[in-house]
């Protein structure tokens, strides 16, 4: 697939007539969008997705985190899909796909399909996103290519960022199940639009798919996940079942190193870790994305359940972070076609850790309107942040290489993603049952106002214990967000520790540009 797409940025073409470019352009446009906004848009809806699923909270982070972890493991199976069956016909299939699951999400009410189309969606948008790409580039002139990719770069930061907003405004407005409806349309548009106006390709190669490796690559992935998400159902390492599952993680995890160190085209290369620059960035993509998923899904859905907001208060808040962050993306895509990435990231992590820092000084009650600025710096660090891990992993690198890095670079952060969710919620538990206990502590410093407030809610029964789990919640927010902005600190510099390469890639910004956008939410 990476090989199609670098002879496609290197050939010159004949520009399509103005109907189908549009028509294709808006086709291609269209499902890029909606894959990266239904990761963005469902958040602030899981606490209502699960009540009318009839599930525990619990459950709720797994519709999302599983969904991210299947947005990776779909993009190792592009070079096969786009030698097999071509890029027009395979991201036909993965619209078909997405719309069937879609329906799914739209209309079951039991939890098991739900999850089950939700992975699907996952693993379909995925895959579909280099197909997507490949299509795009082949109406463009190589001196025009740089426009194609401007755009894609936009649609990738702006869906992710305006998500949460929409998503919110939808859940209060119309439902939840109004987002996957709504995709409904959206994806038959699409689907018609490369049916009727992209021509399939000839296939000139014959695939070859390490099924093996890739086999074990999703069972340890799919076993370290659900070993977070079941953690704090099942009380951690006081669980056989848990302790369990760590061991498979580390068995299959094992295994699937040793299998793919050994393979001549493996499902994910793993050569790339032997450069500086790559193993710099493998580092810094997985921490800002889990770090970064987990405590907005924390704030977006902890919000609601602790403080009594509701789904568009939530999308109101983060709306400066829909703003801010194209902007900022569309300021780092040209900054980073010209010059040392080392800055940005740097930049882009202060900024980010400026953002948690100010989102853990707040104090109960707080309202929507006192928690709007911090959104902005959150969205001016996220729109350089990524662009700035990927351009220093791909620094210096060319052909195939560069290939292998992008690829795992874009799963370790999808990983990440997927992480991050489970991860930060069952600390901030942990935190907020710590609290809970020392502000009713019979032998701390707390005792004179628990009598007090005994005696004020003794007509009140549950009020005094609901305010004081708020409370507690809200230190415990702070807390993980004291944390973040240390790890984004962390992160600022560990980003200086990459290195100028020796050599200078021999392509163009056209086409690094084209792999380091394969790696961005």
């Amino acid at each position: 697939m990476f090989r199609i797409l670098h002879r496609q940025l290197r050939s010159v073409s004949a520009h399509s007539v103005p109907s189908r470019f549009l028509a294709v352009n808006l086709a291609i446009g269209l499902e890029h969008f909606l894959v990266l906004f239904n990761g963005g848009a469902y958040l602030p809806m899981i606490p209502r997705v699960i009540g009318s699923l009839g599930r525990n909270m619990i459950y709720g982070d797994w519709t999302q985190d599983l969904y991210f972890l299947a947005l990776g493991l779909g993009l190792p199976l592009g070079r096969w899909a786009s030698q097999r069956f071509g890029n027009r016909n395979s991201l036909l299939f993965c619209l078909a796909a997405i719309f069937f699951a879609s329906l799914v999400n739209a209309t079951t009410r039991e939890y098991v399909p739900f999850l089950a189309a939700r992975i699907v969606a996952g693993l379909a948008g995925g895959l579909s996103i280099p197909l997507s790409l490949n299509l795009l580039l082949r109406h463009y002139h190589s001196d025009r290519r740089d426009h194609g990719l401007f755009l894609w770069g936009i649609a990738a930061i702006t869906p992710f960022a305006i998500g949460p907003f929409i998503g919110g405004w939808i859940d209060d407005a119309w439902g939840w199940r109004w987002l996957f409806l709504l995709n409904l349309p959206i994806l038959l548009m699409s689907f018609l639009g490369i049916w009727l106006w992209e021509p399939p390709e000839r296939q000139e190669e014959r695939p070859s798919m390490d099924w093996l490796g890739y086999a074990l690559l999703v069972a340890s992935l799919v076993t370290l996940q659900m070993l977070c998400n079941l953690g704090s159902k099942d009380d951690w390492w006081r669980s056989p079942e848990i302790r369990l599952l760590a061991v498979l993680t580390l068995v299959l995890g094992g295994a699937t190193v040793w299998w793919l160190r050994r393979q001549t085209l493996p499902a994910l290369d793993l050569r790339s870790f032997r450069y500086v620059n790559f193993r710099v960035a493998a580092l810094g993509v997985f921490l800002t994305a889990l770090v970064f998923q987990g405590t907005l899904a924390l704030l977006i859905v902890q919000y609601q359940l602790s403080f009594g907001y509701s789904a568009r208060a939530i999308g109101e808040i983060l709306l400066s972070l829909a703003i801010f962050a194209p902007a900022s993306a569309t300021f780092s895509h040209w900054y980073l076609g010209r010059h040392d990435p080392r800055p940005l990231a740097l930049i882009s992590l202060l900024l980010l850790s400026g953002a948690a820092w100010w989102l853990s000084s707040y104090d109960l009650p707080v309202s929507p309107s006192s928690l709007v600025e911090a959104p902005m710096l959150v969205g001016l660090g996220l729109g350089g942040a990524f662009t700035a891990w990927a351009r220093i992993g791909l620094w210096g690198l060319s052909g195939p290489s560069e290939q292998r890095a992008a690829v795992a670079l874009n799963l370790l952060r999808s990983t990440g993603q997927a992480l991050g969710i489970p991860l930060v919620a069952a600390l901030w538990e942990r935190r907020l049952d710590l609290h809970r206990h020392f502000l009713v502590e019979v032998q701390g410093s707390n005792l004179l106002f628990w009598h007090a407030a005994e005696r004020h809610f003794a007509n009140v029964p549950g009020l005094l214990a609901a305010s004081v789990r708020q409370h507690a919640a809200m230190l415990a927010f702070n807390e993980i967000f004291y944390l973040a902005a240390g790890i984004f600190g962390g992160l600022a510099l560990w980003s200086l520790l990459s290195r100028v390469p020796k050599e200078k890639s021999s392509e163009s910004i056209a086409e690094q540009t084209a792999i380091a956008e394969l790696v961005e939410p």
